[in-house]
């Protein structure tokens, strides 16, 4: 059989020919929905344009008499496309992809959230650690007598931080004969934090230091006083604690 070489609805595939055909029963397979998509498309275009080649193989003779077996047997004539299956459709894809571009923006917005609450808690302990210095509304004087032994811990001053306030402290160094004192102050469990050197104790023998009370991060501060003799080294002559809340 002569094929008809004239193309309608597109040019087939060069490599088909009624030879091809029968050499890969491409018909059969086709019939038994066994070709692949790209193959049965092209087998469609090339009996379009060489329809005479379907007439030689009385597929329509074929395909009444099927039906006519089927009419016999009184089963039912399903000639509805074959249904795709499920996980297979254009829907699912674009549903997950929708899905996941929702989750993605979720999990962003919940890193920025959570990026932003960092920033804040970060800088909320800044400000609890290092304090943050306000205008004092009072002034008030505290007087102290150090501990004269180290570790006893009876002397302690108490400081809130939430109500500001300028505070002179009086430390009574009456009992020391030094005139000049060195004053460390560390605070506990982290470093020093302080020094001051050359304190001279007043006529009442008090040494005088004024703060404001909002400058200092909440803790315990260790204060250790030491005497700077006019010859030889210092020594240590009194401590106590500064609790700040």
């Amino acid at each position: 059989m002569t094929a008809n070489t004239t193309a309608q609805g597109g040019a087939p595939p060069t490599r088909f020919d009624a030879k091809f055909i029968e050499q890969h029963r491409l018909v059969e397979r086709y019939l038994d929905d066994k070709l692949p998509v790209k193959g049965a498309r092209e087998l469609e275009n090339w009996c379009r344009a060489n329809p005479d080649y379907l007439l030689g193989l009385k597929i329509s003779d074929r395909a009444r008499s099927s039906l006519k077996l089927l009419e016999a047997s009184s089963g039912p004539l399903d000639l509805r496309e074959p249904r795709q299956a499920w996980w297979k459709s254009p829907y699912l894809s674009m549903g997950l992809a929708l899905i996941a571009l929702a989750c993605l923006i979720a999990c962003w917005a919940l890193f920025s959230k959570l990026t932003l609450l960092r920033s804040q808690l970060a800088d909320a302990q800044s400000r609890v650690l290092q304090g943050s210095l306000e205008p004092p509304a009072i002034e008030t004087v505290v007087r102290v007598y150090p501990d004269r032994v180290p570790g006893a811990e009876h002397a302690r001053v108490s400081v809130h931080r939430s109500a500001p306030q300028l505070m002179n402290l009086h430390i009574d160094m009456s009992y020391a004969k030094a005139m000049q004192f060195r004053l460390i102050v560390d605070k506990q469990d982290q470093g020093r934090a302080l020094i001051l050197d050359n304190l001279v104790k007043d006529s009442n023998g008090e040494l005088r230091l004024t703060f404001n009370t909002t400058g200092l991060a909440a803790g315990v501060y260790k204060v250790r006083i030491e005497s700077l003799p006019a010859h030889g080294t210092s020594a240590p002559e009194g401590w106590l604690l500064l609790d700040v809340r």
